[in-house]
Protein backbone atom coordinates (compact mmCIF):
# COMPACT_ATOMS: atom_id res chain seq x y z
CA UNK A 1 0.00 0.00 0.00
CA UNK A 2 1.70 3.67 -1.17
CA UNK A 3 1.75 5.88 1.94
CA UNK A 4 1.14 9.65 1.45
CA UNK A 5 4.26 11.24 2.46
CA UNK A 6 3.27 14.66 1.50
CA UNK A 7 -0.15 16.34 1.71
CA UNK A 8 -2.72 14.78 4.36
CA UNK A 9 -5.68 13.39 2.92
CA UNK A 10 -8.36 14.87 5.06
CA UNK A 11 -10.90 12.64 2.89
CA UNK A 12 -10.23 9.49 4.84
CA UNK A 13 -10.77 10.53 8.00
CA UNK A 14 -14.18 12.03 7.42
CA UNK A 15 -16.07 9.79 10.23
CA UNK A 16 -13.73 10.64 12.40
CA UNK A 17 -13.28 14.39 12.61
CA UNK A 18 -17.37 13.98 12.23
CA UNK A 19 -17.34 12.34 15.96
CA UNK A 20 -15.29 14.74 17.45
CA UNK A 21 -16.82 17.69 15.95
CA UNK A 22 -20.15 15.61 17.78
CA UNK A 23 -18.20 15.55 20.75
CA UNK A 24 -17.60 19.52 20.71
CA UNK A 25 -20.73 20.46 19.85
CA UNK A 26 -22.32 18.08 22.99
CA UNK A 27 -19.74 19.68 25.52
CA UNK A 28 -20.90 23.24 24.23
CA UNK A 29 -24.73 22.18 23.97
CA UNK A 30 -23.99 21.08 27.66
CA UNK A 31 -22.36 24.27 29.39
CA UNK A 32 -25.56 26.69 27.15
CA UNK A 33 -28.46 24.52 26.33
CA UNK A 34 -31.16 24.71 29.17
CA UNK A 35 -31.19 21.45 31.65
CA UNK A 36 -35.28 21.15 30.84
CA UNK A 37 -33.97 20.69 26.98
CA UNK A 38 -30.89 18.57 27.36
CA UNK A 39 -32.90 15.33 26.99
CA UNK A 40 -34.22 16.13 23.49
CA UNK A 41 -31.37 18.18 22.01
CA UNK A 42 -28.32 16.45 22.80
CA UNK A 43 -30.37 12.78 22.51
CA UNK A 44 -30.71 13.91 18.87
CA UNK A 45 -27.99 15.52 18.31
CA UNK A 46 -26.13 12.14 19.47
CA UNK A 47 -28.10 10.14 17.24
CA UNK A 48 -27.77 12.40 14.00
CA UNK A 49 -23.72 12.87 14.42
CA UNK A 50 -23.10 9.37 15.05
CA UNK A 51 -26.30 8.29 12.10
CA UNK A 52 -24.47 10.88 9.84
CA UNK A 53 -20.36 9.52 10.28
CA UNK A 54 -22.01 6.49 9.59
CA UNK A 55 -23.13 7.49 5.87
CA UNK A 56 -19.77 9.45 5.52
CA UNK A 57 -18.32 5.66 5.55
CA UNK A 58 -20.00 4.55 2.40
CA UNK A 59 -17.53 7.44 0.24
CA UNK A 60 -14.83 5.41 1.69
CA UNK A 61 -16.10 2.18 0.09
CA UNK A 62 -13.57 0.40 -2.30
CA UNK A 63 -10.83 2.82 -1.32
CA UNK A 64 -7.38 1.02 0.24
CA UNK A 65 -5.32 3.91 0.80
CA UNK A 66 -3.38 5.24 3.96
CA UNK A 67 -2.40 8.92 5.45
CA UNK A 68 -0.88 10.98 7.50
CA UNK A 69 2.34 9.08 6.97
CA UNK A 70 0.53 5.61 7.39
CA UNK A 71 -1.14 6.47 10.79
CA UNK A 72 -4.18 6.07 9.07
CA UNK A 73 -5.81 3.69 6.75
CA UNK A 74 -9.36 3.54 4.96
CA UNK A 75 -9.80 0.24 3.98
CA UNK A 76 -12.05 -3.00 3.83
CA UNK A 77 -11.50 -3.55 7.70
CA UNK A 78 -11.88 0.24 8.87
CA UNK A 79 -15.02 0.27 6.94
CA UNK A 80 -16.81 -3.02 8.51
CA UNK A 81 -15.34 -1.93 12.22
CA UNK A 82 -16.44 1.77 11.84
CA UNK A 83 -19.95 0.75 11.33
CA UNK A 84 -20.34 -1.94 13.85
CA UNK A 85 -18.71 0.73 16.67
CA UNK A 86 -20.61 3.61 15.30
CA UNK A 87 -24.04 0.73 15.35
CA UNK A 88 -23.70 0.40 19.02
CA UNK A 89 -23.31 3.90 19.21
CA UNK A 90 -26.59 4.80 18.35
CA UNK A 91 -27.77 1.71 20.02
CA UNK A 92 -25.96 2.83 23.18
CA UNK A 93 -27.66 6.15 23.12
CA UNK A 94 -31.39 4.67 22.56
CA UNK A 95 -30.40 2.96 25.46
CA UNK A 96 -29.04 4.57 27.73
CA UNK A 97 -31.45 8.22 27.30
CA UNK A 98 -34.11 7.86 29.89
CA UNK A 99 -31.91 5.99 32.06
CA UNK A 100 -28.98 8.63 32.86
CA UNK A 101 -32.24 11.60 33.28
CA UNK A 102 -34.22 9.55 35.53
CA UNK A 103 -32.18 6.51 37.22
CA UNK A 104 -29.07 6.52 39.54
CA UNK A 105 -30.29 9.81 41.13
CA UNK A 106 -30.84 12.10 37.71
CA UNK A 107 -27.05 11.83 36.43
CA UNK A 108 -25.94 14.48 34.19
CA UNK A 109 -26.47 13.85 30.70
CA UNK A 110 -24.23 15.94 28.80
CA UNK A 111 -21.16 14.98 30.72
CA UNK A 112 -22.70 11.58 29.59
CA UNK A 113 -22.85 11.90 26.05
CA UNK A 114 -19.58 13.48 26.14
CA UNK A 115 -17.53 10.57 27.95
CA UNK A 116 -19.43 8.70 25.13
CA UNK A 117 -18.35 10.45 21.85
CA UNK A 118 -14.68 10.35 23.56
CA UNK A 119 -14.93 6.56 23.82
CA UNK A 120 -16.56 6.16 20.18
CA UNK A 121 -13.59 8.35 18.76
CA UNK A 122 -11.01 6.55 20.65
CA UNK A 123 -12.28 2.71 19.19
CA UNK A 124 -12.74 4.54 15.88
CA UNK A 125 -8.99 5.63 15.91
CA UNK A 126 -8.30 2.35 16.68
CA UNK A 127 -10.19 0.73 13.52
CA UNK A 128 -8.90 2.71 11.13
CA UNK A 129 -4.83 2.63 12.39
CA UNK A 130 -2.24 1.91 10.36
CA UNK A 131 0.38 2.48 13.16
CA UNK A 132 1.21 0.70 16.10
CA UNK A 133 1.27 4.49 17.75
CA UNK A 134 -2.26 5.34 16.84
CA UNK A 135 -3.33 2.12 18.23
CA UNK A 136 -2.11 2.99 21.18
CA UNK A 137 -3.93 6.45 21.27
CA UNK A 138 -6.98 5.43 19.85
CA UNK A 139 -7.03 2.15 23.12
CA UNK A 140 -6.21 4.31 25.65
CA UNK A 141 -8.38 7.52 24.63
CA UNK A 142 -11.44 4.87 24.42
CA UNK A 143 -10.29 3.65 27.85
CA UNK A 144 -10.17 6.66 29.67
CA UNK A 145 -13.58 7.75 29.04
CA UNK A 146 -14.80 4.15 29.61
CA UNK A 147 -12.92 4.45 33.22
CA UNK A 148 -15.41 7.76 34.00
CA UNK A 149 -18.56 5.95 32.77
CA UNK A 150 -17.78 3.22 34.72
CA UNK A 151 -17.79 5.61 37.46
CA UNK A 152 -20.89 7.26 36.50
CA UNK A 153 -23.31 6.26 39.30
CA UNK A 154 -21.13 7.76 41.82
CA UNK A 155 -23.44 7.49 44.37
CA UNK A 156 -23.22 3.92 44.58
CA UNK A 157 -20.54 2.26 45.82
CA UNK A 158 -20.24 -0.81 43.51
CA UNK A 159 -19.60 1.54 40.88
CA UNK A 160 -16.73 3.25 42.33
CA UNK A 161 -15.63 -0.32 43.15
CA UNK A 162 -15.87 -1.90 39.63
CA UNK A 163 -14.35 1.50 38.48
CA UNK A 164 -11.35 1.09 40.18
CA UNK A 165 -10.39 -2.22 39.41
CA UNK A 166 -11.02 -1.62 35.90
CA UNK A 167 -8.68 2.11 36.15
CA UNK A 168 -5.89 0.20 37.89
CA UNK A 169 -5.64 -3.24 36.28
CA UNK A 170 -6.26 -1.07 32.73
CA UNK A 171 -3.22 0.99 33.50
CA UNK A 172 -0.88 -1.88 33.92
CA UNK A 173 -2.34 -3.65 30.72
CA UNK A 174 -1.88 -0.51 29.04
CA UNK A 175 1.99 -0.62 30.18
CA UNK A 176 2.88 -4.06 29.61
CA UNK A 177 0.83 -3.46 26.05
CA UNK A 178 3.11 -0.28 25.04
CA UNK A 179 6.20 -2.17 26.26
CA UNK A 180 5.21 -4.81 23.62
CA UNK A 181 4.81 -2.23 20.92
CA UNK A 182 8.34 -1.02 22.16
CA UNK A 183 10.13 -4.29 21.83
CA UNK A 184 8.30 -4.98 18.49
CA UNK A 185 9.42 -1.45 17.20
CA UNK A 186 13.17 -2.39 18.38
CA UNK A 187 12.94 -6.05 16.22
CA UNK A 188 11.61 -4.47 13.15
CA UNK A 189 12.69 -0.60 13.15
CA UNK A 190 9.30 0.57 12.39
CA UNK A 191 6.12 1.52 14.19
CA UNK A 192 4.36 1.41 11.09
CA UNK A 193 2.38 -2.36 10.55
CA UNK A 194 2.86 -2.90 6.67
CA UNK A 195 6.48 -1.58 7.71
CA UNK A 196 6.57 -4.14 10.34
CA UNK A 197 5.33 -7.50 7.99
CA UNK A 198 7.77 -6.39 4.94
CA UNK A 199 10.75 -6.08 7.19
CA UNK A 200 9.77 -9.30 9.30
CA UNK A 201 9.23 -11.12 5.43
CA UNK A 202 12.41 -9.74 4.49
CA UNK A 203 14.58 -10.65 7.48
CA UNK A 204 13.11 -14.18 7.38
CA UNK A 205 13.30 -14.98 3.73
CA UNK A 206 10.11 -16.92 3.91
CA UNK A 207 11.10 -19.25 7.35
CA UNK A 208 9.61 -18.79 10.55
CA UNK A 209 11.08 -16.41 13.29
CA UNK A 210 12.53 -17.53 16.35
CA UNK A 211 13.81 -14.59 17.82
CA UNK A 212 13.84 -13.71 20.94
CA UNK A 213 12.82 -10.37 21.37
CA UNK A 214 10.37 -10.92 18.85
CA UNK A 215 8.75 -13.12 20.85
CA UNK A 216 9.14 -11.45 24.47
CA UNK A 217 7.08 -8.57 22.16
CA UNK A 218 4.14 -10.61 21.23
CA UNK A 219 3.83 -12.12 24.58
CA UNK A 220 3.45 -8.62 25.99
CA UNK A 221 1.26 -7.43 22.94
CA UNK A 222 -1.09 -10.61 23.60
CA UNK A 223 -1.26 -9.76 27.51
CA UNK A 224 -2.26 -6.08 27.03
CA UNK A 225 -5.01 -7.44 23.96
CA UNK A 226 -6.26 -10.05 26.39
CA UNK A 227 -6.90 -7.10 28.92
CA UNK A 228 -8.60 -5.04 26.51
CA UNK A 229 -10.55 -7.31 25.48
CA UNK A 230 -11.26 -9.41 28.82
CA UNK A 231 -9.76 -12.94 27.58
CA UNK A 232 -8.62 -15.11 30.22
CA UNK A 233 -6.41 -15.35 32.14
CA UNK A 234 -7.02 -11.73 32.04
CA UNK A 235 -10.69 -11.17 32.89
CA UNK A 236 -10.35 -10.24 36.26
CA UNK A 237 -12.05 -6.41 36.37
CA UNK A 238 -14.94 -7.67 34.32
CA UNK A 239 -17.30 -9.18 36.40
CA UNK A 240 -16.90 -6.02 39.14
CA UNK A 241 -16.72 -3.51 36.26
CA UNK A 242 -19.93 -4.53 34.10
CA UNK A 243 -22.01 -5.24 37.67
CA UNK A 244 -21.00 -2.09 38.94
CA UNK A 245 -21.29 0.55 36.09
CA UNK A 246 -24.56 1.63 35.27
CA UNK A 247 -26.54 -1.05 32.67
CA UNK A 248 -26.49 1.09 29.95
CA UNK A 249 -23.03 1.91 30.13
CA UNK A 250 -22.71 -1.83 30.71
CA UNK A 251 -24.17 -2.63 27.21
CA UNK A 252 -21.55 -0.29 25.27
CA UNK A 253 -18.60 -1.48 27.55
CA UNK A 254 -19.50 -4.86 27.00
CA UNK A 255 -19.30 -4.11 22.76
CA UNK A 256 -17.32 -1.53 21.76
CA UNK A 257 -13.95 -1.44 23.81
CA UNK A 258 -14.04 -4.98 22.74
CA UNK A 259 -14.72 -4.30 19.54
CA UNK A 260 -11.86 -1.95 19.53
CA UNK A 261 -9.42 -4.50 21.26
CA UNK A 262 -10.31 -6.80 18.45
CA UNK A 263 -9.37 -4.50 15.78
CA UNK A 264 -6.30 -3.67 17.38
CA UNK A 265 -5.53 -7.51 17.35
CA UNK A 266 -5.96 -8.22 13.68
CA UNK A 267 -4.34 -5.13 12.92
CA UNK A 268 -1.14 -5.92 15.05
CA UNK A 269 -1.12 -10.13 14.30
CA UNK A 270 -2.73 -10.32 11.04
CA UNK A 271 -1.50 -6.97 9.23
CA UNK A 272 1.90 -6.70 11.01
CA UNK A 273 3.18 -9.80 12.55
CA UNK A 274 1.62 -12.15 9.71
CA UNK A 275 5.29 -13.48 9.13
CA UNK A 276 4.64 -14.60 12.70
CA UNK A 277 1.74 -16.47 12.61
CA UNK A 278 2.59 -20.20 13.54
CA UNK A 279 3.90 -18.60 16.89
CA UNK A 280 0.96 -16.07 17.84
CA UNK A 281 -1.89 -18.62 16.34
CA UNK A 282 -0.84 -21.25 18.85
CA UNK A 283 -1.25 -18.69 21.55
CA UNK A 284 -4.96 -17.28 20.42
CA UNK A 285 -6.11 -20.89 20.07
CA UNK A 286 -5.29 -21.62 24.06
CA UNK A 287 -6.38 -18.08 25.10
CA UNK A 288 -9.77 -18.68 23.19
CA UNK A 289 -10.07 -22.36 24.72
CA UNK A 290 -9.57 -21.00 27.85
CA UNK A 291 -12.29 -18.30 27.96
CA UNK A 292 -14.65 -19.99 26.30
CA UNK A 293 -14.43 -22.75 29.38
CA UNK A 294 -14.20 -20.52 31.87
CA UNK A 295 -16.60 -18.01 30.89
CA UNK A 296 -19.68 -20.51 30.54
CA UNK A 297 -19.02 -22.58 33.37
CA UNK A 298 -18.48 -19.55 36.09
CA UNK A 299 -22.13 -18.30 34.50
CA UNK A 300 -23.64 -20.92 35.66
CA UNK A 301 -23.63 -19.70 39.21
CA UNK A 302 -24.82 -16.88 38.57
CA UNK A 303 -27.86 -15.44 39.83
CA UNK A 304 -27.34 -11.78 39.05
CA UNK A 305 -28.41 -11.79 35.46
CA UNK A 306 -26.00 -8.34 34.84
CA UNK A 307 -22.73 -10.61 36.42
CA UNK A 308 -24.11 -13.54 34.08
CA UNK A 309 -23.86 -11.99 31.50
CA UNK A 310 -20.55 -10.55 32.29
CA UNK A 311 -19.36 -13.86 32.29
CA UNK A 312 -21.69 -14.69 28.71
CA UNK A 313 -19.19 -11.82 27.47
CA UNK A 314 -16.12 -13.76 28.47
CA UNK A 315 -17.41 -16.69 26.88
CA UNK A 316 -18.18 -14.89 23.87
CA UNK A 317 -14.51 -13.18 23.63
CA UNK A 318 -13.66 -16.49 23.46
CA UNK A 319 -15.65 -17.94 20.38
CA UNK A 320 -14.37 -14.42 18.57
CA UNK A 321 -10.59 -15.82 19.21
CA UNK A 322 -11.97 -19.02 17.43
CA UNK A 323 -12.40 -16.81 14.37
CA UNK A 324 -8.79 -14.99 14.85
CA UNK A 325 -7.15 -18.31 15.43
CA UNK A 326 -8.59 -19.99 12.33
CA UNK A 327 -6.54 -17.03 10.50
CA UNK A 328 -3.76 -20.27 10.24
CA UNK A 329 -4.94 -21.46 6.89
CA UNK A 330 -2.87 -23.83 4.75
CA UNK A 331 -3.77 -24.57 1.21
CA UNK A 332 -7.25 -22.86 1.84
CA UNK A 333 -8.79 -19.17 2.27
CA UNK A 334 -6.64 -17.08 4.64
CA UNK A 335 -9.52 -14.34 5.08
CA UNK A 336 -11.84 -16.96 6.38
CA UNK A 337 -11.20 -16.69 10.04
CA UNK A 338 -10.85 -13.01 10.14
CA UNK A 339 -14.57 -12.67 8.46
CA UNK A 340 -15.90 -15.17 10.64
CA UNK A 341 -14.09 -13.01 13.62
CA UNK A 342 -16.42 -9.47 11.82
CA UNK A 343 -19.33 -11.33 11.51
CA UNK A 344 -19.82 -12.31 15.06
CA UNK A 345 -18.81 -8.93 16.34
CA UNK A 346 -21.65 -7.41 14.35
CA UNK A 347 -23.80 -10.27 15.79
CA UNK A 348 -22.48 -10.10 19.24
CA UNK A 349 -23.26 -6.10 19.16
CA UNK A 350 -27.30 -6.95 18.74
CA UNK A 351 -27.85 -9.61 20.69
CA UNK A 352 -25.60 -8.09 23.59
CA UNK A 353 -26.66 -4.75 23.75
CA UNK A 354 -30.30 -5.87 23.64
CA UNK A 355 -30.05 -8.59 26.44
CA UNK A 356 -28.76 -5.58 28.73
CA UNK A 357 -31.81 -3.35 27.28
CA UNK A 358 -33.80 -5.49 28.18
CA UNK A 359 -32.69 -5.42 32.22
CA UNK A 360 -32.44 -1.78 31.66
CA UNK A 361 -36.36 -1.52 30.92
CA UNK A 362 -36.95 -3.92 33.77
CA UNK A 363 -34.71 -1.22 35.99
CA UNK A 364 -37.24 1.96 34.98
CA UNK A 365 -40.28 -0.24 36.33
CA UNK A 366 -38.86 -0.75 39.42
CA UNK A 367 -37.15 -4.01 39.33
CA UNK A 368 -33.46 -5.18 40.44
CA UNK A 369 -30.80 -7.68 38.50
CA UNK A 370 -31.83 -11.04 39.99
CA UNK A 371 -33.45 -14.00 38.60
CA UNK A 372 -36.07 -13.44 40.51
CA UNK A 373 -36.81 -9.71 39.10
CA UNK A 374 -37.77 -11.76 35.75
CA UNK A 375 -40.49 -14.11 37.34
CA UNK A 376 -43.55 -14.24 35.35
CA UNK A 377 -42.97 -11.58 32.89
CA UNK A 378 -44.25 -12.94 30.14
CA UNK A 379 -47.73 -12.86 32.22
CA UNK A 380 -47.47 -9.21 33.19
CA UNK A 381 -45.19 -7.85 29.40
CA UNK A 382 -45.18 -10.48 26.71
CA UNK A 383 -43.27 -8.76 24.25
CA UNK A 384 -40.52 -7.66 26.59
CA UNK A 385 -40.47 -11.37 27.52
CA UNK A 386 -40.45 -12.49 23.74
CA UNK A 387 -37.41 -9.46 23.35
CA UNK A 388 -35.50 -11.63 26.27
CA UNK A 389 -35.92 -14.67 25.21
CA UNK A 390 -34.92 -13.31 21.46
CA UNK A 391 -31.86 -12.32 22.68
CA UNK A 392 -31.14 -15.17 24.65
CA UNK A 393 -31.11 -17.87 22.42
CA UNK A 394 -29.50 -16.08 19.90
CA UNK A 395 -26.73 -15.67 22.52
CA UNK A 396 -27.25 -19.24 23.12
CA UNK A 397 -26.18 -20.10 19.33
CA UNK A 398 -29.80 -21.84 18.07
CA UNK A 399 -31.04 -21.62 14.15
CA UNK A 400 -32.10 -19.07 12.51
CA UNK A 401 -31.35 -15.96 14.54
CA UNK A 402 -27.55 -14.07 14.07
CA UNK A 403 -26.21 -15.61 16.82
CA UNK A 404 -26.13 -19.06 15.68
CA UNK A 405 -24.87 -17.98 12.19
CA UNK A 406 -22.31 -16.43 14.01
CA UNK A 407 -21.02 -19.53 15.71
CA UNK A 408 -21.41 -21.63 12.22
CA UNK A 409 -19.28 -19.52 10.63
CA UNK A 410 -16.56 -19.34 13.25
CA UNK A 411 -16.84 -23.48 13.59
CA UNK A 412 -16.47 -23.36 9.74
CA UNK A 413 -13.08 -21.25 9.81
CA UNK A 414 -12.00 -23.30 12.89
CA UNK A 415 -12.76 -26.80 10.87
CA UNK A 416 -10.94 -25.42 7.33
CA UNK A 417 -7.98 -24.45 9.76
CA UNK A 418 -7.42 -27.59 10.76
CA UNK A 419 -8.27 -27.18 14.24
CA UNK A 420 -11.11 -29.69 14.89
CA UNK A 421 -10.33 -29.80 18.67
CA UNK A 422 -11.09 -26.41 19.06
CA UNK A 423 -14.72 -26.31 16.53
CA UNK A 424 -15.57 -29.14 18.98
CA UNK A 425 -15.05 -27.28 22.23
CA UNK A 426 -17.23 -23.98 20.53
CA UNK A 427 -20.38 -26.52 20.09
CA UNK A 428 -19.69 -28.39 23.71
CA UNK A 429 -19.32 -25.23 25.55
CA UNK A 430 -22.51 -23.52 23.85
CA UNK A 431 -24.22 -26.65 24.79
CA UNK A 432 -23.16 -25.87 28.38
CA UNK A 433 -24.13 -22.12 27.81
CA UNK A 434 -28.09 -23.47 27.08
CA UNK A 435 -28.60 -23.80 30.91
CA UNK A 436 -27.51 -20.23 31.83
CA UNK A 437 -29.68 -18.81 28.96
CA UNK A 438 -32.78 -21.02 29.11
CA UNK A 439 -32.69 -20.70 32.73
CA UNK A 440 -33.63 -16.81 32.55
CA UNK A 441 -36.48 -17.64 29.47
CA UNK A 442 -37.85 -20.34 32.38
CA UNK A 443 -38.05 -17.93 34.96
CA UNK A 444 -40.11 -15.53 32.85
CA UNK A 445 -42.22 -18.07 31.30
CA UNK A 446 -42.85 -20.65 33.99
CA UNK A 447 -42.64 -18.78 37.50
CA UNK A 448 -45.14 -16.12 38.89
CA UNK A 449 -44.69 -12.98 39.24
CA UNK A 450 -43.84 -11.63 42.90
CA UNK A 451 -45.04 -8.02 41.93
CA UNK A 452 -46.27 -6.26 39.51
CA UNK A 453 -44.08 -4.04 37.54
CA UNK A 454 -44.54 -0.16 37.93
CA UNK A 455 -45.60 2.07 34.44
CA UNK A 456 -42.68 3.83 32.94
CA UNK A 457 -42.75 5.60 29.71
CA UNK A 458 -39.76 4.79 27.62
CA UNK A 459 -40.33 5.13 23.81
CA UNK A 460 -36.85 5.80 22.63
CA UNK A 461 -35.74 2.48 24.72
CA UNK A 462 -38.45 0.61 23.53
CA UNK A 463 -37.78 1.67 19.53
CA UNK A 464 -33.74 0.19 20.07
CA UNK A 465 -35.22 -3.06 21.57
CA UNK A 466 -37.66 -3.28 18.53
CA UNK A 467 -35.03 -2.44 16.38
CA UNK A 468 -32.26 -5.13 17.96
CA UNK A 469 -35.02 -7.71 17.90
CA UNK A 470 -35.44 -7.28 14.04
CA UNK A 471 -31.65 -7.08 13.25
CA UNK A 472 -31.46 -10.52 15.43
CA UNK A 473 -33.96 -12.29 13.63
CA UNK A 474 -33.04 -11.10 9.59
CA UNK A 475 -29.85 -10.23 9.69
CA UNK A 476 -29.56 -14.04 10.65
CA UNK A 477 -32.29 -15.48 8.14
CA UNK A 478 -30.35 -13.35 5.51
CA UNK A 479 -26.59 -13.85 6.78
CA UNK A 480 -25.75 -14.32 3.45
CA UNK A 481 -24.96 -10.43 2.24
CA UNK A 482 -23.94 -9.81 5.40
CA UNK A 483 -20.67 -12.24 5.47
CA UNK A 484 -20.60 -11.65 1.75
CA UNK A 485 -19.90 -7.99 2.58
CA UNK A 486 -16.99 -8.58 5.36
CA UNK A 487 -15.63 -11.05 2.96
CA UNK A 488 -15.40 -8.46 0.57
CA UNK A 489 -13.69 -5.89 3.01
CA UNK A 490 -11.41 -7.94 4.15
CA UNK A 491 -10.10 -9.08 1.12
CA UNK A 492 -9.54 -5.35 0.55
CA UNK A 493 -7.73 -5.70 3.72
CA UNK A 494 -5.16 -8.62 2.14
CA UNK A 495 -4.65 -6.96 -0.57
CA UNK A 496 -3.28 -4.27 0.97
CA UNK A 497 -1.05 -6.28 3.47
CA UNK A 498 0.00 -8.37 0.52
CA UNK A 499 1.26 -5.34 -1.21
CA UNK A 500 3.36 -3.98 1.64
CA UNK A 501 5.33 -7.90 1.63
CA UNK A 502 3.06 -8.71 4.94
CA UNK A 503 1.95 -12.76 4.66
Amino acid sequence: MPLNLEAPDFGLVVPQLLVFGLAMLLLFGDAFLPRDRHYTWLTGVSLVGYAVAMVSLWWQDGRNEATFRGLFRADGLTIFLSVVILVAAILSVMVSASYVERLEGRMPLGEFYVLLAFSVLGALLVASAGDLVMIFIGIELSSLATYVLTAFAKRRLTSIEGALKYFLLGIFASAILVYGMAWIYGSSGSTNLDLIARNLQEAIGGEDVRDASLLLGLLLLLVGLGFKMAAVPFHFWTPDAYDGAPTPVTAFMSVVPKAAAFAATIRILVQGLGPLRNDWINLIAILALLTMAFGNVVAISQRNVKRMLAYSSIAHTGYMLVGLAAYQVTGGDPDQGVRSLLYYILAYTFMNIGAFAIVTWLQHRGRGLTLDDFSGLATSHPLAAAAMTVFMVSLMGVPPLIGFYAKYYVILAAIEADLLWLALAVVVLSAVSAFFYLRVVAVMYFNDPEREPRQARTPLLDAGILGMVLATIFLGIFSTPVIDLADRWVSALSVGTRIAGGP
